[in-house]
């Protein structure tokens, strides 16, 4: 029986009305993502965003997006949500540093929930795009393939 193994990503926006650039930069350099406790659900969900972004497991991938100004860094969550950070009524997550963004500037392509051109704030990209979410983001940004990682 062959084991295939799929990693999860999702996209992580500290979005550019609550972090300014300096923030963005700060929180970078602490290996720390976060989230606002009140951030709400998309679409028709039953769960907000912050309780996906509580409960993703330890290991999973994401992308850090500021708004859609830029795209800087491909993590991996390290350890579970921490609810009593530097900020209150924040959700702070640790990661490490995978890879660092190698193009700078907005994202221009198509538009999903999980891009930056997409008001979200922590998205899963579905199994079913990922061959799509390599095309658009893993590539250009990070000059990474799933497929010989996979299989």
């Amino acid at each position: 029986m062959e084991n295939k193994f799929i990693p999860s990503f999702w996209k992580m926006s500290h979005g550019s009305e609550d972090f300014s650039f300096e923030d963005l930069i700060y929180y970078i350099s602490k290996n720390i993502v976060m989230i606002s406790k009140n951030t709400k659900s998309k679409g028709g969900s039953a769960v907000t965003q912050a309780d996906k972004f509580v409960k993703a497991p330890i290991g999973d991938y994401f992308y850090l997006t500021h708004g859609n100004k830029g795209i800087y860094l491909l993590g991996q969550f390290t350890g579970p949500a921490n609810f009593f950070g530097d900020s209150e009524g924040w959700i702070e997550r640790p990661y490490t540093l995978i890879r660092a963004s190698k193009k700078s500037g907005s994202y221009q392509g198509e538009q999903k929930w999980w891009t930056p051109n997409h008001n979200s704030t922590f998205t899963e990209v579905p199994e079913n795009e990922l061959e799509l979410f390599e095309y658009l983001i893993l590539e250009p940004y990070f000059g990474l393939k799933l497929k010989p990682n996979l299989g």
